[in-house]
């Protein structure tokens, strides 16, 4: 979807559906099916803002059984494009001004580009099939989410196996900003 701003008069506002098929452009993820929503562009003298809610869904690999599920993506886009001449932020302290993204000479703004960004923006670091996801054994691998494997999961890293014994000496009223 693009917004010929150049048609779009100061004060008017422009409401549409969105569903688009968007590539993320990356081997990483997918989106696997349409974004959907709503966005409202709105122009002022100087500038141009897009909002909206848009969801999506993209196939993830679970970070803790390693299992393949698929993730909902929910976005809030708000941003805010400047129509004409460059950045006016300068040096000091930050302003709104300097949040204002500048828009291109041809004051075409690609909604699906923005899109793109804040879904992949959006994506967890790490994710997770379901909250309550067990993991895999650290011992032998299995899949706790499917099966109890038996191992003793107690033991320590011998190399941290020191520090079981480990007392402080004033019991704790000695933090490190306390000395």
């Amino acid at each position: 979807m693009r917004i010929d701003v150049a048609e779009l008069e100061i004060g008017q506002v422009l409401r549409a559906t969105f569903e688009e098929t968007v590539d993320s452009r990356t081997g990483d993820v997918t989106f696997d099916a349409p974004v959907t929503g709503e966005v409202e562009a709105g122009r002022t003298s100087g500038t141009l803002y897009l909002r909206g809610r848009l969801t999506t869904t993209a196939p993830m690999v679970c970070g803790r059984c390693l299992g393949g599920f698929r993730q909902t993506l929910a976005i809030s886009v708000d941003e805010e494009f400047q129509i004409g001449g460059a950045p006016t932020g300068g040096r000091g302290a930050l302003g709104p001004e300097d949040f204002v993204v500048p828009l291109g000479p041809d004051l075409v703004l690609d909604v699906t580009e923005v899109a793109r960004q804040h879904l992949l923006l959006a994506l967890p670091m790490v994710p997770v099939c379901r909250p309550e996801c067990r993991g895999l054994c650290p011992v032998c691998g299995e899949n706790l989410n499917e099966r109890e494997c038996g191992c003793r999961r107690d033991a320590v890293d011998p190399r941290l196996a020191p520090l079981r014994n480990w007392q402080p000496s004033d019991q704790g009223t000695r933090g490190p900003g306390n000395r």
